[in-house]
């Protein structure tokens, strides 16, 4: 876990999207994010294009058992 925290971080710090930087970091397609998560593909598309929702945000972080820390706004 520590690992994948880490290069979410690295990611993040370097300006990725944080979905994007959650989603590379996993391996994970949209649409197995979509599975983990609850969240619907077509919110995933719109948080990974830069819309600002921090409570998909945090949900995704949950679902994955992250810390909300990792994709604070």
């Amino acid at each position: 876990m520590a690992e994948l925290i880490e290069a979410i971080t690295v990611a993040l710090s370097s300006g990725t999207n944080p979905v994007t930087a959650i989603r590379e970091a996993t391996g994970y397609t949209i649409e197995q994010l979509a599975v983990t998560s609850g969240l619907a593909e077509a919110e995933l598309v719109d948080l990974e294009a830069g819309a600002v929702d921090q409570a998909r945000l945090t949900r995704l972080a949950s679902a994955l058992g992250l810390p909300e820390s990792v994709v604070a706004l």
